[in-house]
């Protein structure tokens, strides 16, 4: 053998690889979540606002262009309840669910927490309102109002009876006036409107007085849905019509051509008033002159800087109000990409693309959204009649290995084969192995899996007498026999092991694992070896202690073969998983030493509830917990090493649900309970040669100040970078398949404008050779 050598001549081009596929830098994050369901929508002269499902897209007028806002964006990390733009300060008024407060100002966010910290956080923000530089807050304990110049808080009004804390639902202000829309228990409508008149201190309960509402009681289930004001009245909004206050304190039916509005909205003093099919924009000075047009809408503005309607229909649409004919001129929807929903059960990836699966609770629909090159999909848009009626009660999926195309889906009702985005068929009671149990519906698959054959695994805990089951490549089902495994539910979840034993994730009541050994032969039991664990052993200063947590929720094998398994009392490690069924297998639960110089230790994440592990090319763990975020720990699990959360980095919530690392990229995908992340890890997994070496970014551009990747590397490959002169500047060992360094010289200076050079070098074999790849990548400064 001899020593050779590989080159490779990267310049001035992206390197092919998913970080430059995803635009996401290393240590970088990126967000992916659900816009469907606008709940607002809040023009600016240059731009629009669209709240939906929590979080927020904007709508460049000029450019066209759609982006989305979030932690990125250095939002904070809780679901956006209300939003809305102050024009006189140039500033974007965020409130969040748990009463945070953004301000956006030219691409700057300022976060305020003083409404969340004080006595009324915790209630909740019904509605907003620009007066000048002030935002009114309408909360279920009062009115507080905001300055955005002065970025604080300017008074609270506490004015329900005797200064009791009363729902506010919408506040104006109107001629120095302020009106507050509050609950009234004892009204016919449950609501009542009061008013502070101008000059008097709106600090006092007392100063506040009661009006009379446009509804003559009693009232025949007359709602009162809207406090607003435009074109120079105050505006009521009831099931029984629209509303406008006279000078002389009467109130005057205004509803459009007769017909009551659905709701109202104003922008610059201009009326929007619709109908679940049709939009009426009013003349800024009459309210009986409008512009009337057929549109299907359930939220809709007038925006009188570029006389349109903005409304949602599948998306953000344009109603262009310029052309004079009954029915308006509509858009295509506009729409930032992403999945159905922001909350599910479980996570996959494949090649890069994102499958998310899960329900809302107890023989709920499933969901089963997917990415496919770029675009998001569902599979429940492939369904209908009885098919997707009994398409309920899933949690995860599996993906054909052999193609990404096939998928199976475990229901309540059997087994759902899809492919190519089309329903094959359905394997329940009457086509499969699933046996009768009687007054039950044995159909109930819970967790699927292809074997190495390609053959289907299916968990039927609902089957008499048999719960794991097998489907060749022909379609044909096989009850397998486990006497050991029967009586378990909530079989969510499977792992593979190098060695070839299969471990099936008893979640709960109780929880347990399932191991078992088919040799080789799937379908015929005969042979097997199969146990049921769910009390652990492991040793404590010499005695021996019984570990039985209450929901074991994954499991996952690291590189020493180790199975670490995700417990609500920390992780817990299982050691020779090949001697379970001789009962010699054994357990440690990992301790991280105390540093208060006690020489202490406590048990790792033990008060915290873990509901994934994965293990990236360091060996190192990333562990997943409902409460406390997302943390990075050594290889044996005797330090924290990171600790993400909503407060040190741009994890949407502290409730990660799953994870999943990419071994190919070292992406880490992240599922919470109100989104998906990702982030570029500082690891990948080591490759067996360097066919897959890459650079990234490259070239490296001027507004880049981040480290320099270089991926797909064998493990402990001697890294070296040098100038066109050969002088070198970065000499090291990769850990894994990723080296990272900062394109700095020895001093810290950034490298100037040139071509380098990267030499990639295994360590040596047992003839003592060695294989080198030269690469190139270009700094432009």
């Amino acid at each position: 053998m001899r020593r050779f050598i590989h080159t490779v001549i990267v310049l001035f081009i992206a390197t092919l690889s998913v970080f430059a596929k995803r635009n996401i830098a290393p240590g970088e994050w990126q967000t992916i979540r659900s816009y469907n369901g606008i709940t607002s929508i809040i023009p600016s002269k240059e731009k629009v606002y669209v709240v939906a499902n929590g979080g927020m897209y904007i709508y460049d007028k000029k450019t066209k262009d759609v982006k989305p806002l979030s932690t990125l964006d250095g939002l904070s990390a809780s679901a956006i309840e209300k939003v809305e733009y102050v024009e006189s300060t140039k500033t974007l008024f965020i409130i969040h669910s748990d009463m945070t407060i953004d301000l956006v100002v030219d691409g700057v966010t300022f976060s305020d927490e003083s409404i969340k910290d004080s006595e009324i956080s915790g209630k909740k923000v019904n509605n907003l309102k620009v007066d000048g530089d002030n935002i009114y807050i309408s909360l279920d304990a009062g009115i507080v109002v905001y300055n955005t110049k002065k970025k604080e808080v300017l008074d609270t009004y506490i004015i329900g009876e005797k200064g009791e804390y009363e729902a506010v639902y919408q506040t104006i202000v109107f001629g120095g006036d302020i009106y507050a829309l509050m609950a009234d228990k004892d009204h016919c409508t449950n609501k009542k409107l009061r008013i502070c008149r101008d000059g008097k201190n709106a600090n006092d309960f007392s100063a506040w007085e009661t009006l009379e509402l446009p509804v003559t009681c009693p009232a025949d289930s007359v709602e009162v849905k809207q406090l607003d004001c435009s074109s120079g009245h105050v505006l009521i909004l009831t099931t029984d019509g629209l509303y406008a206050r006279l000078g002389d304190g009467t109130w005057v039916d205004v509803s459009p051509r007769g017909i009551v509005p659905d709701a109202i909205q104003v922008y610059k003093d201009r009326l929007t008033a619709r109908t679940i099919w049709q939009v009426m924009a009013f003349h800024k000075d009459n309210l009986g002159d409008m512009k009337y047009r057929e549109c299907w809408s359930n939220i809709a503005v007038y925006d009188v800087d570029e006389d349109v309607v903005w409304h949602d229909n599948e998306g953000l649409r344009i109603a262009d109000l310029s052309v004079d004919e009954l029915k308006a001129t509509v858009s295509e929807p506009i729409k930032f990409e992403g999945p159905s929903q922001n909350d599910y059960y479980s996570l996959e990836v494949v090649d890069g693309e994102i499958y998310l699966t899960g329900n809302d609770g107890y023989n709920t629909p499933v969901v089963v959204d997917y990415s496919k090159d770029g675009k998001w999909y569902n599979l429940r848009d492939f369904l209908k009649g009885d098919s997707l009626r009994f398409f309920r009660s899933g949690h995860v999926l599996a993906i054909d290995p052999k193609d990404k195309k096939h998928i199976m889906v475990p229901t309540w009702w059997g087994v759902y084969e899809f492919y190519n985005d089309s329903l094959l068929r359905i394997h329940d009671k009457e086509n499969a192995s699933f046996f009768e149990t009687s007054g039950t519906n044995c159909s109930y698959v819970e967790c699927v899996w292809f074997d190495e054959e390609n053959n289907v695994i299916a968990t039927n805990p609902s089957s008499t007498g048999y719960l794991l089951h097998a489907m060749n490549e022909d379609g044909e089902w096989t009850a397998l026999r486990h006497d050991n495994l029967l009586g378990q539910r909530y079989a969510r979840r499977h792992l593979k092991t190098k060695s070839g034993i299969d471990i099936v994730v008893f979640e709960y009541k109780p929880c347990g694992l399932g191991f078992v050994n088919m040799n080789g032969t799937t379908f015929d039991a005969s042979d097997d070896k199969s146990r049921l664990v769910n009390s652990f052993k492991y040793l404590e200063d010499g005695v021996m202690e019984d570990f039985k947590p209450n929901y074991i929720l994954s499991v996952e094998e690291d590189l020493k073969g180790d199975i670490w398994i995700a417990t609500d009392q920390g992780p817990l490690v299982m050691k020779n998983v090949k001697g379970v069924f001789d009962s010699k297998e054994s357990y440690i639960r990992p301790k991280i030493t105390r540093e208060d110089d006690s020489r202490y230790a406590d048990y790792l994440l033990a008060s915290d509830k873990v509901r994934k592990i994965q293990v990236d090319g360091k060996n190192r763990k990333w562990i997943a917990t409902e409460g406390n975020g997302l943390f990075l720990v050594s290889a044996s699990g005797d330090k924290i090493l990171e600790n993400f959360t909503t407060k040190n980095s741009p994890l949407s919530s502290n409730a990660v649900m799953d994870i999943v690392y990419e071994k190919e990229t070292g992406v880490l995908y992240i599922m919470t309970d109100i989104g998906l992340l990702m982030y570029a890890t500082d690891s990948s997994f080591p490759e067996d040669d360097f066919d897959n070496v890459t650079v990234y970014p490259n070239p490296v551009r001027a507004d880049y100040d981040g480290d320099v990747e270089i991926k797909g590397l064998m493990d402990e490959s001697n890294v070296r970078v040098t100038d066109q002169r050969g002088m070198v500047i970065e000499n090291g060992i990769s850990k894994g398949g990723t080296y990272r360094f900062s394109a700095r010289r020895s001093d810290g200076s950034r490298l100037p404008t040139g071509v380098y050079n990267i030499f990639v070098t295994t360590a040596a074999d047992d003839e003592g050779m060695t294989e080198t790849k030269h690469l190139k990548f270009a700094i432009i400064r």
